[in-house]
């Protein structure tokens, strides 16, 4: 099955809001084995919006649209496939009632325009929004289904998991497995030597490889007619892989490496805190982002200024003075500072030069300095990024977070791909 997905909204033309729509219906849409064909964006007018339409039935065997759903005067998806397709509008009552028990339990009054939600195209069926007041729709057409979604992001994800994802999963009678590898430390060049012809022992599995700042995810994806066979070569290429990506591994699925690190502070009973110069606070707020993170975050120092590095954290001027800022001597000691002025059993300490100025001859932008400090003592790493003063912050995150998670699993601070 190819399927074409139609994003709709001159706020995404214009470039001021980015189309994460797509990305998220396409990685759903790999997950059933659903290959996506071709991606259009338009404009809210009904006439591209029925082009865009019209087109896409020339050549896909299903259509997405995402967007133009809500009750504005630009949100005119409806009107224009319902003309395009010959279904005219007619007001759903359970739509309505549905859009006033929301606004009552929020003690909201809505406005009477929110009720053009309720117009939907003759023969559609309702795709229950459970984030919101706009249902999507289901049109099957010629044998083909055209999906209608909301734009809202979150709207449109919980309508495309629970019900587009299972539509199209049994459409195409196939069984798929798919699971993801996370890997931090290395290069996507060379898991590709290290990984080699093994794809080519999973039959029906496919590998990709998707880099980030935060390293690289290995996402395989089995699709097969024959439930049994397609878990076996599931499993297989689950083992190999895993085997040969060991070194440098830290999560599977959607775990990020500060989910990670708060299960292995949890699991040990431990607290941190951290020091932060040229990540201004970023660290700490991935540390944050999980659920629960007051049993094991105590504090962060943001510490720009070299007063700041002694007042707050208790760096010794005659250091700053001898090696400067970005220093593994600084690095070490704003990390057990971290640790001793929290009162804590882990600091870890960032410095360094993120950019784009700033950087010297011995000491380039993407000069960074983590260190981390426990009960064993206290080490540095020093990294050498190249990138956007945001990839180097964040790549000197991961790598702080990875160097915390190694140490709490007694591993070497940094893996390697012999």
């Amino acid at each position: 099955m190819q399927i074409e997905i139609i994003t709709i909204g001159n706020e995404v033309l214009s470039g001021r809001t980015l189309d994460t729509n797509f990305a998220q219906i396409a990685r759903a849409m790999e997950e059933v084995s659903v290959q996506v064909g071709w991606h259009s964006t338009v404009g809210d007018t009904a006439e591209r919006i029925g082009e865009a339409l019209r087109t896409a039935l020339g050549r896909a065997d299903a259509i997405i649209m995402t967007g133009g759903l809500g009750p504005t005067p630009d949100d005119v998806t409806r009107k224009a496939v319902a003309t395009l397709l010959g279904r005219p509008l007619q007001l759903n009552e359970q739509v309505v009632e549905s859009i006033r028990a929301r606004a009552r339990r929020m003690g909201r009054k809505l406005p009477a325009s929110v009720e053009t939600q309720a117009l939907i195209p003759f023969g559609a069926t309702l795709l229950d929004n459970p984030v919101g007041t706009a249902p999507g729709l289901l049109i099957e057409h010629q044998g083909r289904p055209v999906i209608l979604m909301p734009g809202v992001p979150q709207e449109m994800e919980a309508i495309l998991r629970e019900s587009v994802v299972p539509l199209l999963r049994d459409r195409t009678g196939l069984k798929v497995v798919t699971f993801t590898l996370r890997t931090a430390g290395t290069y996507e060049s060379k898991l590709q030597e290290k990984i080699g012809a093994l794809p080519q022992e999973w039959p029906t599995a496919s590998l990709a490889y998707l880099p980030s700042y935060f390293g690289v995810d290995l996402r395989v994806t089995v699709a097969g007619r024959d439930s049994l066979e397609t878990i076996r070569v599931a499993e297989k290429a689950y083992a190999e892989l895993r085997a040969v990506a060991d070194p440098v591994l830290y999560a599977e699925g959607a775990m990020t490496m500060e989910d990670v690190v708060a299960a292995r502070l949890l699991e040990r009973g431990l607290k941190i805190a951290v020091a932060e110069s040229c990540t201004g606070g970023l660290l700490a707020k991935r540390l944050t982002d999980t659920p629960g993170s007051s049993r094991y975050f105590e504090r962060g120092y943001v510490t720009y200024s070299n007063a700041s590095k002694v007042g707050l954290l208790g760096v010794t001027a005659e250091e700053l003075a001898m090696h400067g800022a970005v220093s593994e001597a600084v690095a070490l000691q704003m990390a057990r500072g971290a640790a001793e002025r929290a009162g804590v059993d882990f600091g870890v300490g960032i410095t360094g030069i993120a950019g784009p100025d700033g950087g010297t001859t011995d000491k380039p932008v993407g000069t960074v300095f983590v260190a981390i400090h426990d009960a064993a003592g206290t080490v540095a790493r020093l990294l050498k990024m190249t990138g956007s003063r945001a990839a180097i912050r964040e790549r000197a995150t991961q790598t702080a977070l990875d160097m915390v998670r190694r140490r709490l699993e007694g591993l070497a601070l940094e893996g390697r791909l012999d």
